[in-house]
């Protein structure tokens, strides 16, 4: 990837708007009661229709759906609008698929695209919404499940779903950068390793002082 070609200021933005939805759920894991409370006192807007039957999670999930705009917009935007000409080549004349590197560039793309969507869909099968949405760290009553694809070994399935879908994307259009998706995996990765992980909760607990704001 050459960064001659980046823009610097998309690229500043861009990052921290990525964050906003790893920092939301971050909140959530590590400052669970501070969010019930916010959440009680209506400190934090868009929620009000939600029933008051299982709330936080729902809360959670609105919350989860509102700062999809910030992932979506960051990827529309870099394809569709810096990378334009280069994606519309390759997508609608037809360039991926001209040359065998090409093809198989294509179909590689379309491979973990498939995949990852795979593993989001098996994980809100085997967790529904309410495990995905942090039921179980809010009190509610959630089955610890070992079905597919939690018996694949690996941590965090649906988040490795999320960044194969974004990585097959990319590819799959033939985009001139990988920024994005390269944002995006140290995103997930710190996330997946530091913001929901107990290690998170015990530097967060370290650095406040008390175990009262987590």
């Amino acid at each position: 990837m050459s960064f001659d070609h980046l823009h610097m200021p998309f690229a500043f933005v861009a990052f921290f708007a990525l964050g906003i939805e790893r920092l939301l759920y971050s909140y959530c894991f590590i400052c669970t009661d501070h969010f019930k409370k916010s959440v009680d006192q209506n400190k934090i807007p868009g929620l009000s229709t939600i029933s008051k039957d299982e709330l936080y999670w729902r809360s959670m999930q609105r919350l989860g759906m509102y700062i999809k705009v910030f992932q979506f917009g960051v990827c529309i935007y870099d394809l569709l609008v810096l990378d334009q000409v280069n994606v519309w080549n390759n997508v609608f004349k037809a360039r991926m698929i001209s040359t065998p590197e090409k093809s198989a560039q294509f179909v590689l793309g379309l491979m973990l695209l498939f995949i990852g969507q795979v593993l989001n869909y098996f994980v809100f099968k085997a967790l529904g919404a309410k495990g995905v949405y942090y039921g179980y760290e809010f009190g509610y009553p959630t089955a610890r499940v070992s079905c597919f694809p939690y018996n694949l070994n690996i941590s965090d399935p649906q988040y490795w779903g999320v960044l194969m879908s974004i990585f097959g994307i990319y590819i799959a259009v033939g985009a001139s950068s990988f920024m994005i998706p390269i944002f995006e995996l140290i995103w997930y990765l710190t996330s997946m390793k530091v913001l929901e992980n107990e290690r998170g909760r015990r530097w967060a607990t370290a650095l406040a002082g008390s175990s009262k704001f987590v």
